[in-house]
């Protein structure tokens, strides 16, 4: 099998569906009106500036063609790991008659192609955009196409120089997790360089000619772009240089990947790496004392998965920074409503994690007769823990970095527990409730944004003004010390009332298990 059929059936395996060549042709034609679309809004966005920002805008795009450096750093990790550890075909490249060389490339090459597709859409229509408006030198726009692909080269370098090492560091052992805690920094890295390090872009201002001349395809394109002009020589210099360069990193990458290999690195990553050293243990203890087979099932799939946490790191990161810039735990109802805003959040999160193996088994759940009444009681248990340790534990380190008062703190609990139980049976209630109702047996079709929108007009924004009125009269009565008059008395009552109105409507949810499902 050569290089160009190899690359072609592993876009079919990526692909959730088989496309026939119009099919193809159209997805390619959508990308290019996405592009020229994309172009249009940010040119009628820029044309709405002064023109005192506008002639600084290549200082702008400066800043775009930093911020899409970083996130293809972060992002070609994350596929460089998908490709390696999770590709549905690594199984079958142990016995397929496809050489190392053409595996080592088609995989080099997908990686550097999501980079790519991540870098048309930022920053080439932003560029463009400001050539038609007039502030940017059409060279730039020329020079900005060879450097687009050359982010996607350099980023796909970057993560198969960081997973070789790995690999040589690790010797093979404990790869899946030394392999997933690069995916984890990576992300955190990116989000804390974006939001910390403000003047990050700096970076890719250097003044040494032997640097700008070894890392071409980091730090020219700057230089160009803040003096806003370029010859035609350069131009022409410029992309043979980047296209050397590129070639060169892709030569560093094929030769340090392919040294991996004959250590053995393809045999390890493709042997079921979801048992890393550490599972044994865990399976051995939930198998002795965890008898609810479904409950076992989701947890044991939680922890064989590199979701369990980088899932909750970017909320966690960014609710993080706003806490520190805008102190909601200060802010008395403000908190109460950041608590109900950030629960739906974290369950939400947990939902999809939960579910996703759901997903992946769905026709085996149908075809298998179950008791469905047992996995909605034990998906409600574990959503309902795992929603509470982690909004819990996050909610609770606020207060007290914060020195917030503990009947603050206690209220805050309690609003977690209440909304974290109601928000776990009302979503799951209605995500099985939704997969049987056109078919006869269980089968989750990946869609939650429905189940999620319906949570959040019918029980979320309704217990978010409630628990807003009693963080109102706690902080009232904790601030102020004062006395209830009848008709403040008889509001409260009224505003508790309905709040255990709709935690007792939670309670009585059930579902109604059909007769072929049921054991």
């Amino acid at each position: 099998m050569n290089f160009i059929k190899y690359l072609s059936f592993k876009y079919k395996l990526n692909s959730n569906h088989r496309k026939s060549s119009a099919e193809a042709l159209a997805d390619k034609v959508a990308f290019f009106i996405l592009i020229a679309i994309v172009t249009a809004i940010v040119y009628f966005i820029i044309k709405l500036f002064p023109q005192s920002i506008q002639d600084n805008m290549n200082q702008y795009a400066m800043g775009v063609f930093a911020f899409v450096y970083v996130i293809s750093l972060s992002s070609a990790v994350k596929k460089y790991y998908k490709e390696y550890f999770l590709a549905p075909e690594r199984e079958i490249l142990l016995i397929a008659p496809i050489r190392n060389s053409q595996i080592i490339l088609s995989r080099f090459f997908i990686v550097a192609f999501d980079v790519l597709v991540f870098g048309c859409i930022f920053l080439l229509p932003f560029v463009t955009a400001n050539y038609f408006a007039g502030n940017i030198h059409f060279g730039i726009v020329l020079i900005t196409i060879p450097q687009v692909l050359a982010v996607a080269i350099v980023s796909s370098f970057f993560a198969h120089t960081l997973f070789a090492f790995a690999y040589m560091f690790t010797r093979g052992k404990g790869l899946k997790t030394a392999a997933y805690t690069l995916v984890v920094i990576a992300s955190v890295g990116v989000i804390a360089i974006i939001v910390f390090w403000q003047n990050y872009k700096s970076f890719f201002l250097v003044q040494d000619h032997l640097l700008k001349g070894i890392f071409h395809v980091l730090f020219k394109y700057p230089e160009y772009m803040l003096a806003n002009q370029i010859t035609g020589a350069d131009i022409g210099i410029f992309s043979l240089v980047s296209i050397a360069n590129m070639l060169i990193l892709l030569f560093l990458a094929f030769s340090l990947t392919s040294f991996c290999y004959k250590k053995g690195l393809l045999s390890v990553s493709s042997r079921d790496l979801e048992k890393s050293f550490y599972i044994s243990k865990l399976s051995a203890f939930l198998n002795k004392h965890v008898e609810n087979a479904f409950l076992k099932k989701d947890i044991l799939y939680l922890i064989r998965s590199p979701k369990l946490f980088s899932v909750y790191i970017t909320p966690i990161l960014f609710t993080s920074i706003l806490e520190i810039r805008i102190q909601f735990a200060s802010l008395g109802v403000f908190f109460s409503i950041f608590i109900s805003v950030f629960i739906a959040i974290i369950v939400s999160i947990t939902l999809n994690v939960l579910q996703t193996d759901d997903l992946n088994h769905k026709n085996l759940l149908f075809s298998i007769p179950f008791d469905i009444e047992n996995l909605f009681k034990s998906r409600i248990i574990l959503l309902f823990t795992l929603s509470t340790l982690v909004a819990g534990t996050f909610i609770t380190f606020i207060c007290l970095v914060e020195s917030v008062r503990w009947e603050y703190l206690f209220f805050s609990l309690v609003q977690l527990l209440f909304m974290t139980y109601i928000s776990s049976k009302v979503l799951v209630s209605r995500v099985i409730h939704k997969s049987n109702k056109n078919f006869s047996g269980y089968r989750y079709n990946g869609s939650l944004a429905g189940t999620i929108f319906y949570y959040m007009l019918a029980w979320n924004i309704p217990l978010l003004i409630l628990f807003s009125f009693l963080s109102g009269f706690l902080m009232y009565a904790v601030e102020e010390g004062f006395t209830l008059s009848l008709y403040t008395g008889g509001i409260l009552i009224v505003v508790c009332l309905l709040v255990l109105a709709m935690f007792y409507r939670s309670t009585r949810i059930h579902i109604n298990q059909p007769k072929e499902n049921h054991v």
